[in-house]
């Protein structure tokens, strides 16, 4: 399905052709233009070399945090990059400033302290005028420019959050995550995209909200809904398994996943595929989730939960970084699947949203060294047997 070929840094550049796209070598290929505000974002040397990386993106500079209002009505920008641990949340300033346009800038808050804080990080999110990304990796921001700035602009479709048009199916599949992932998608109207002879609540299963467009989107259009990626919505099954994971560094410290629509944080956590093991799935799902290699250590607990018609099991793992996994960023783009990671002292929870209990429950359960479980305790059952 991809083809990949190397540029700035090893970086690679998709050629991936779809069915609903013009060809590559189309003209209809958009441009984009970004802003950097602030001194210290301007003379950031490793930001400002990816995005030169970037023959079609233009990169403008506002020096003084303070005429960002200024810079910004006078251009029709794309995306807007500022230091939030020096100059503060400009997020409700820009998106002012944008008018009309205030929901199509992707607003970017490149900090280190605030992209290592979860409580920074959920407060700088929050809310319709908060920031699109927080990060302090200039690879993260070279990937989520080049899909905005890269994509087609002469689409049939308009996105039903912030209105821009021109979007080719698979850009919209694409945009509405990238930029709206912390958007509430319960209200929205029907499906911009035909949905054959079915609406998208005739298409949602039982066990999905059906008037819930992001999910609608996500299984039922662009890859997916072509056949060329698994959908998530798929009929229950007698069980559905579960693994969550518990992952501590080697500096006491607890991931935290940042969830979709402004929901707080929780632990990795999420459905096992079909065809994966439970260990398997709960290594798969940090590295989606959080961006990091972990390996598992042991079993804080097994649950088994039945309901009317389907039971539910779920599994809570321990786990730490790998070697490399420990050098990796944590994920700061947002996507389907979460907004980012930050890792968080046990101390830290009783300032933080969260999404469920886990968190306050097992961090400081396995901070002070409570027995956890071999991992031999939930295996397959062609595994050797526990040896005592």
């Amino acid at each position: 399905m991809f083809s990949r070929t190397k540029t700035l840094g090893g970086r690679g550049k998709s050629t991936k052709k779809s069915v609903s796209r013009p060809d590559a070598s189309s003209s209809s290929i958009g441009s984009g233009s970004v802003l950097l505000v602030g001194s210290s974002v301007v003379h950031a040397q490793e930001l400002t070399t990816v995005l030169k990386a970037l023959g079609n993106c233009k990169v403008s500079t506002c020096e003084s945090a303070a005429n960002v209002s200024k810079s910004v009505s006078n251009e029709q920008l794309d995306v807007v990059v500022f230091d939030a641990d020096k100059d503060g949340d400009l997020s409700p300033t820009i998106r002012a400033a944008a008018g009309t346009r205030k929901d199509a800038v992707f607003v970017i808050a490149y900090a280190q302290n605030a992209a290592s804080s979860a409580a920074e990080r959920i407060k700088l999110c929050s809310g319709s005028a908060g920031a699109n990304m927080v990060t302090f990796d200039p690879d993260h921001v070279f990937s989520a420019v080049k899909k905005i700035v890269s994509r087609f602009r002469d689409g049939e479709y308009t996105c039903p959050f912030c209105g821009a048009e021109g979007f080719t199916e698979d850009d919209l599949w694409e945009h509405v995550p990238l930029f709206h992932i912390n958007s509430r998608s319960d209200s929205r109207g029907l499906c911009p995209i035909p949905c054959g002879n079915k609406s998208q609540f005739e298409l949602a299963p039982s066990h999905r909200s059906r008037d819930n467009w992001q999910v609608h989107l996500r299984n039922e259009h662009g890859m997916p809904g072509r056949g060329e990626e698994p959908k998530e919505a798929r009929a229950p099954t007698p069980v559905w398994p579960f693994a969550l994971v518990i992952v501590r560094n080697r500096h006491g410290k607890f991931l935290l996943v940042q969830q979709f629509a402004s929901r707080g944080y929780w632990v990795p956590g999420d459905r096992v595929n079909p065809t994966e093991d439970l260990q398997t799935a709960a290594i798969r799902i940090v590295k989606d989730q959080a961006g990091i290699d972990i390996e598992l250590t042991g079993v804080l607990r097994v649950s088994y939960t039945p309901q009317s018609n389907f039971a539910r099991l779920r599994v809570i793992y321990v786990g730490r970084p790998t070697h490399d996994g420990e050098a990796q960023s944590l994920k700061t783009i947002p996507d389907y699947v979460s907004v980012g990671a930050a890792w968080v002292d046990s101390g830290e929870l009783d300032g933080l949203k969260t999404h469920g209990d886990e968190p306050s429950i097992w961090f400081p359960y396995v901070a002070r060294g409570a027995y956890i479980a071999p991992l031999e305790i939930m295996t397959s059952e062609s595994a050797p047997a526990l040896k005592i």
